[in-house]
């Protein structure tokens, strides 16, 4: 009889605690979900689309350090968790406001608009790397 009283019998939780659980799992997915995150990535540039009578683009940076705002899982779509990150730039359409012969300067502002129009759409915040980009046309 002495040997029952020492075993431990092991309780199950009262119905309430699990309740209590799952109602805070399931308040702090949504809190996690619903948070806005700023999301860096760096992303290979590409060009395409060369103005008629060029024959090649060379760009001042082949790396651009894209800053993203997604709230929740949107951060999980097809251009944020590719393992390679490519964005393709339409030259011809890039360049078409400017005026010069071979060398087309664009600031992370212009680069920045120009991308969220034509890539990314408004998620796009900020170009954070280069502040600069130069194209070389020949």
């Amino acid at each position: 009889m002495a040997e029952n009283k020492s075993k431990k019998t092991m309780r199950l939780p009262s119905l309430a605690f699990i309740v209590c659980l799952l109602i805070s799992i399931a308040s702090w997915i949504v809190i996690t979900l619903s948070k806005e995150y700023k999301m860096t990535y760096e992303y290979k540039l590409v060009c395409d689309n060369l103005p008629e009578g060029r024959t090649s683009v060379t760009a001042s940076d082949t790396i651009l350090q894209l800053t993203f705002n997604q709230k929740g899982l949107r951060y999980l779509t097809k251009p944020f968790y590719e393992k390679e990150k490519v964005v393709t730039i339409s030259v011809s359409e890039l360049i078409k406001p400017k005026h010069k012969v071979t060398v087309y300067t664009f600031t992370n502002k212009e680069m920045c608009d120009f991308l969220s129009e034509h890539n990314f759409g408004p998620e796009l915040v900020a170009v954070s790397a280069p502040e600069v980009l130069t194209f070389y046309l020949r």
